[in-house]
């Protein structure tokens, strides 16, 4: 599923996009120059993204060109849009990606890769209720969930449940056991 990293990218760089487009569109409102200038880019960027395969390296060029002009024209702007943590720009991005993955995946991948999230989401929901567990077991067990949902977002749904089976091992082991697995 090699097509899934360059979702990914795709997905990242639009939401960059997007972001810094509606930033940029609200400063340059009354400029009448400004937002053809950006329409233009935006619809430069919006058609090297459609292209099949997408254009990555020229969208990222044009992200590139946005991020210059508002750090050129409104740096100090106090609504300019900031780099999200990774984790949050990581769920944003996972969202886009969603959006992009049927067209990537053909109907049977995704139905495997959604049957392995939610399996994912309901064994660790159920872990989570588990009052018994201590703070490092919990601690084991979302970290366990994040690299399972980052092999699904990655296509390697083995790894993915493996690492499901990892977090309910480790979600069974009682405190004081040696949680090696």
């Amino acid at each position: 599923m090699a097509g899934l990293h360059e979702t990914w990218q795709q997905a990242e760089v639009s939401r960059r996009l997007d972001m810094l487009s509606g930033f940029i569109a609200m400063c340059a409102a009354k400029d009448d120059h400004a937002r053809r200038r950006l329409a233009q880019l935006i619809a430069d960027a919006e058609a090297a993204l459609a292209a099949s395969p997408p254009d990555l390296s020229a969208a990222s060029k044009i992200l590139e060109e946005l991020v210059g002009w508002a750090d050129t024209e409104w740096a100090d702007h106090p609504y300019r849009p900031v780099e999200e943590r990774p984790d949050e720009a990581d769920r944003q991005t996972r969202d886009y990606a969603k959006d992009l993955r049927p067209t990537a995946l053909s109907a049977g991948v995704r139905d495997e890769m959604g049957r392995i999230e939610l399996s994912l989401e309901v064994r660790f929901l159920d872990l989570c209720r588990q009052p018994e567990l201590d703070g490092r077991i919990r601690q084991d067990i979302f970290y366990l969930a994040g690299r399972a949902a980052m092999a699904v977002d990655l296509g390697h749904l083995e790894a993915a449940e493996r690492e499901i089976r990892r977090m309910e091992q480790v979600g069974t082991v009682e405190p004081g056991e040696s949680r090696c697995v």
